[in-house]
């Protein structure tokens, strides 16, 4: 019997913004108290204004020549010189930084539906590579894909050729079995040889790479990023059940 392998390899992890690493929830702003400038109006300049007193010249006396000529008084209302005073601005306002508004962080994806998880498999403990009812080889990927349908009500049996999970895509189409790239509960997350997909593990995201004989699993939710949660055996070619969130190029169902 033939063992189903794959390849994991787990990334480092991905820096994110500070205000996502505080719960990748909600958004942060800083702000600066706006700069406000005291300027006094200047007084407005008024004009120099002179008032004229003109005193007429008196008749000259028929028996004497006149003696005295006109004279003009001059009456020079004084006019206060205006202040002008100039705008200042205090340095710590010239150099008041602007009010930063840093983006909303993004949300984290949330599961939009799931079933309960755990390992019922009923070959759990089997020590040797036989068939299961429907079959397939007991742990392996593709053995318990089919006990999670046939607990779903939707039971396949490799009499119809499912074989190797690289098959499971192609035995789906010619059986009339909707094929997608969407994921949904219920689905069976499925993989080509060497097709790979981003996983998640140990707080950040690494990257999945199917085996020789490709690789299957149940959705047992997903995210509102369109990755799932996968439950599934042999994913590290050890032959035991595993939980994680991936993406996979199509899902069968």
């Amino acid at each position: 019997m033939r063992i189903s392998r794959s390849i994991l390899t787990a990334a480092a992890l991905v820096s994110v913004p500070a205000a996502v690493a505080a719960g990748l929830m909600g958004n942060g702003t800083s702000s600066a108290a706006t700069p406000t400038t005291s300027v006094q109006a200047p007084v407005a300049s008024a004009p120099a204004v002179v008032a004229h007193s003109v005193v007429a010249p008196k008749k000259a006396s028929a028996a004497k020549p006149a003696t005295h000529t006109a004279t003009t008084a001059h009456r020079v209302v004084a006019v206060r010189r205006p202040v002008t005073r100039t705008a200042t601005t205090k340095p710590s306002e010239t150099t008041a930084p602007k009010p930063v508004v840093k983006a909303a962080a993004p949300k984290p994806a949330t599961t939009t539906s799931a079933v309960k998880t755990g390992n019922d498999y009923p070959y759990a403990n089997a020590t040797s590579n036989v068939n299961d009812k429907w079959g397939f080889t007991e742990r392996q990927c593709v053995s318990f894909a089919a006990w999670r349908l046939a607990r779903e009500g939707r039971a396949i049996s490799n009499a119809d050729n499912w074989g190797s999970a690289y098959h499971w895509d192609e035995t789906a189409r010619a059986l009339g079995v909707r094929v997608s790239s969407t994921p949904h509960v219920g689905a069976i997350a499925q993989w080509n040889v060497g097709e790979g997909g981003t996983v998640w593990m140990n707080g950040g995201k690494g990257h999945f790479t199917a085996g020789e004989y490709g690789h299957v699993g149940y959705v047992a939710a997903v995210y509102s990023d369109g990755s799932a949660l996968i439950e599934q055996y042999n994913v590290m070619g050890d032959r035991n059940y595993s939980v994680l969130r991936m993406t996979a190029p199509r899902y069968l169902f």
